[in-house]
């Protein structure tokens, strides 16, 4: 009886639970692992109506409700809490939200949209600005890569499967960190020992097993590794010269200048990738639309030769030749672009096409470097372009003068309106010969003035003088016959360069011809006189003379013509020239004093003392009376040791021209000679006559301090203060004498009286400074000085010392408002110099001297300094140099130089005398 199965079991052990079942109320798959539910149309069912029961197997999860009890928490910390927009939540926010805050509101934001919406358009079109640069100068990769992109359409589908596989690069060098061989260096002696064929063993990394291998067969001995090393570069060495020294292919290598040629191959365009590109791309299209375009060729060959890629600008030349043929620029930039051995047969095809190219034919002839073969490129050029000026002017160059001369007499047939090929042709030919070729050109070109003015050239070259005036003025009359304008700078500039060719003749007859062409005659003078200095500027001295010859003959009785060109004469001439000019500036202006006075001083410069007497004496005959000339007289005989004479014509000219110039020269020269008795008493005579000439008060009172009588000299100066107080020296003077006596409070008086009566004066304020200064009370003389600026803001006196009393650390900063202030005044110049010079500083400190005499040649302090700078740190050459300027200069003014120039042992010294006491006197700047 066959036994029964069990029953199967009514759950299956292996069956999950929740198969089979409906899924509970809300259930989303995957929600654990962040899936979001979705829902099927069989989620939902049919189509259902309005009033069916909804169906709430998937209801959404309801929203956590805000218990109305519950409040917001306000923040009402002082943290929060902002002195603009005050709290940082809202302080009303339990009230009610009505109209009126909906209102206010829309307000705002009216106005937010308003001031937003002022400078949206700027603000957005700066954006896109800074965008665009941006990305011009960042570009994105697939930008980058853009170009490269599209050219994978042309990729085959071998070329696809030969790309190399990417691999997996992650974590290599973890990956391959087990795998690696790890290798120990081994010591020499383990190599030594292994020289004479012995056997060692090695341990595989891999197995961990240790494996034989025989040691290297090779005669015993010691194992050097630094012969080792010398022998690898000899052998390297040796396969480099093997390398340079061939020639039979183009891989020639330089071992020295290896890296260099490296170097040199690099491209030397900077600029960014794309825009070669896209360039490039530019004029390929450019070319392809209009082939018959020559510069798209040569644009796109410079931007290959540009980027380095010179074949292929050759290449594109060649074919833009190819294309036009007949385009003279392609050509002449295929021959620049290619070796000289091909731009030979280039320049060739392109004479072939274009015969009658200038250009092209002086390209042959550059190309070629025999002499002969140049000829017989311009001459073959020649035979097709006879009328060409260029060639003809270019075969003459290269030609002997003989042969040149040949030339020329062919090149003015065929091209007769040359002028310089007519000039060149005169130059080479004889006198007579010029003439005739001159006359032949002035025939062919009857409007051009270049072969009238070398006519006259010719004619001053052969001596005939008179001719030259002669044929400027035909040429004036002619060229105006011909309706040629004659522009009167064009024929200056000629006399100018006339000139400096030697033609003295043919420039002074070219001024006196033109200079009074197109000027207005009430303008004359003026315009003449501006036309000289142009000259004498430009170094035309010869033209600055006839100007000033001319200008005389039409104005002889003008003085000031007169006197401009005697400085012109005495600067830029001769003596002889000075004293002629003089002679008939005296003969046609005798009442004019100074022009007898220069005559004289020429004269007794030169040493000729009885023509200067008979000078003056004729001066006297012309100008009775003169007080210039008397004192020129005097000063001629003292000059001279005659003191006797010099007292005979004083004493002369008191009695008939008692001026008090006169009369102070006289006391003056009795106080030279020593006898101050006859000078004080002379000096009373003139007080009583002119009571209220301060120099009479001046010399009194220093002959007085000299005779050591302090209270007369006091008198002396307090009654000229009193008949004088708007002199200064005589104040000065006074405080002075004070000062001298040790009173410093009534010094200090004086100078104050002395303000009052004279204010905004910087010499009292300078001198009131100095006083303070000197007694120690330098807190005094700053707040005085700050006083003084504010009454003098332009003083460069008081500038200047304002800079030297400050604190070296200040002086930088005083001189540069000193400058902002006064910045032409000499002394402020002069003490910026000084300034430099205590920097050690001297190429700056001898150009700011420079300009301080430049400035005011007569300011004898900065010559003086200048001088004794140029002692300490310059040449002899720049000593004397400093030495006749400052002579020809002849200054007069400066504190230290009058002080010396003015002494009584110093009354003969002369200019060159006194600049070398000054430069004594002076002390180096600190």
């Amino acid at each position: 009886m066959a036994s029964k199965l069990p029953p199967p079991p009514i759950v299956n052990p292996k069956r999950k639970n929740f198969l089979g079942q409906p899924a509970p109320q809300g259930y989303v798959a995957g929600v654990g692992r962040g899936a979001t539910g979705f829902t099927t149309r069989s989620d939902i069912g049919p189509a259902r109506d309005a009033n069916d029961v909804p169906d709430d197997r998937h209801p959404a999860p309801a929203k956590r409700k805000k218990d109305d009890e519950e409040e917001e928490i306000e923040d009402l910390n002082d943290a929060n809490y902002d002195e603009f927009a005050g709290y940082g939540g809202s302080l009303f926010s339990k009230d009610p939200y009505d109209k009126d805050d909906e209102e206010a509101d829309a307000v705002y934001e009216a106005i937010d949209e308003r001031m937003d919406e002022k400078r949206r358009e700027y603000r957005e079109k700066r954006l896109r600005e800074e965008i665009e640069k941006y990305r011009q100068e960042r570009p994105k990769i697939q930008q980058q890569f853009s170009d490269l992109k599209r050219e994978l359409c042309a990729v085959s589908e071998d070329e696809w499967k030969n790309i190399p596989e990417v691999g997996d690069a992650r974590n290599r060098k973890q990956r391959l960190h087990g795998r690696r061989e790890k290798f120990t260096p081994l010591p020499d002696s383990v190599l030594t020992r292994n020289l004479g064929g012995e056997s060692s063993t090695s341990i595989d990394p891999k197995s961990g097993l240790a494996s034989a291998f025989p040691g290297m067969l090779t005669p015993t001995g010691d194992l050097d590794l630094r012969k080792i090393g010398q022998a690898r570069n000899t052998l390297m060495d040796i396969k480099l010269n093997q390398v340079s020294d061939s020639v039979s292919g183009q891989t020639v290598v330089d071992p020295k200048g290896y890296l260099t040629d490296l170097q040199s191959m690099i491209p030397t365009y900077g600029g960014d990738i794309n825009d070669i590109k896209k360039a490039r791309l530019l004029l390929k299209s450019v070319r392809e639309t209009n082939p018959n375009h020559p510069p798209a060729w040569i644009a796109s060959a410079r931007l290959e030769e540009v980027t380095g890629k010179l074949q292929a600008a050759r290449n594109l030349i060649l074919r833009g030749c190819e294309t036009c043929p007949n385009s003279e620029d392609l050509w002449l930039e295929a021959a620049r672009l290619v070796p000289v051995d091909t731009a030979k047969n280039v320049i060739a095809q392109a004479v072939n096409h274009l015969v009658n190219s200038v250009k092209l034919w002086i390209k042959a002839s550059e190309l070629e470097q025999d002499v002969k073969a140049k000829k017989r490129v311009f001459r073959k050029a020649l035979e097709h372009i006879p009328n060409s000026v260029r060639l003809w002017k270019a075969a003459v160059e290269l030609e002997e003068p003989e042969d040149a001369k040949i030339l020329l007499s062919r090149a003015v047939e065929c091209c007769p309106t040359s002028v310089e090929l007519w000039l060149a042709l005169a130059r080479l030919e004889t006198y007579d010969n010029a003439r005739k070729v001159l006359n032949k050109a002035r025939e062919n070109i009857p409007t051009d003035r270049q072969i009238w003015i070398t006519a006259a050239k010719l004619e001053e070259a052969q001596g005939n003088n008179a001719m030259v005036e002669k044929i400027i003025d035909r040429s004036i009359n002619s060229l105006a016959a011909n309706g040629v304008e004659i522009n009167r700078e064009h024929w200056l500039k000629e006399a100018v360069d006339a000139e400096k060719s030697g033609a003295v003749l043919t420039c002074q007859a070219i001024i006196k011809s033109v200079i009074g062409h197109g000027v207005e005659d009430e303008d004359r003078k003026h315009s003449w006189l501006e036309d000289a200095d142009n000259f004498t500027s430009q170094g035309a001295f010869e033209c600055s003379r006839a100007v000033y010859s001319h200008s005389l003959e039409v104005f002889p009785a003008k003085k000031s013509i007169w006197l401009r060109a005697a400085h012109f004469e005495r600067q830029h001439g001769t003596r002889d020239s000075l004293e002629s000019l003089l002679q008939r500036a005296v003969a046609h202006c005798p009442q004019a004093e100074v022009l007898w006075l220069m005559g004289a001083k020429s004269k007794w410069l030169a040493g000729d003392v009885p023509a200067a007497r008979s000078i003056l004496s004729l001066a006297f005959q012309a100008n009775p009376n003169s007080e210039e000339i008397w004192l020129a007289a005097v000063k001629l005989e003292s000059e001279n040791w005659e003191y006797e004479r010099a007292r005979k014509l004083l004493a002369k000219a008191r009695n008939s021209a008692p001026t008090p110039r006169v009369l102070m020269k006289s006391a003056k020269l009795e106080w030279h000679l020593g006898d101050l008795e006859e000078a004080l008493k002379q000096l009373q005579t003139a007080i009583e006559q002119f009571p209220d000439y301060p120099k009479f008060y001046m010399m009194q009172g220093q002959i007085h301090v000299l005779q050591q009588h302090v209270t007369q000299a006091r008198e002396s100066y307090n009654l000229g203060s009193k008949k004088c107080p708007n002199s200064v020296p005589l104040w000065l003077l006074l405080s002075r004498l004070d000062e001298s006596q040790g009173n410093m409070t009534r010094a200090r008086s004086v100078l104050e009286k002395a303000r009052q009566k004279n204010p905004q004066n910087p010499q009292l304020w300078l001198e009131a400074i100095r006083l303070e200064w000197k007694t120690g009370l330098k807190d005094i003389a700053s707040a005085m000085m700050a006083k003084a600026l504010q009454d003098c803001p332009i003083s460069g006196l008081l500038w200047a010392e304002t800079i030297f009393i400050a604190d070296r650390p200040q002086r930088k900063t005083k001189s540069v408002d000193a400058l902002k202030k006064c910045e032409h005044d000499p002394h402020v110049l002069l003490a910026v110099s000084k300034l430099f010079w205590t920097e050690r500083k001297t190429q700056k400190c001898r150009e700011w001297f420079n300009r301080a005499v430049k400035i005011d040649p007569d300011f004898g302090d900065a010559w003086g300094y200048f001088y004794k700078f140029e002692l300490l740190h310059g040449t002899a050459d720049e000593q004397n140099d400093i030495k006749k300027r400052c002579v020809q200069s002849e200054p007069r003014h400066g504190e230290v130089w009058t002080a010396i120039s003015k002494s009584p042992q110093n009354w003969r010294a002369r200019t060159e005398d006194i600049l070398l006491l000054v430069s004594e006197a002076l002390l180096v700047p600190v």
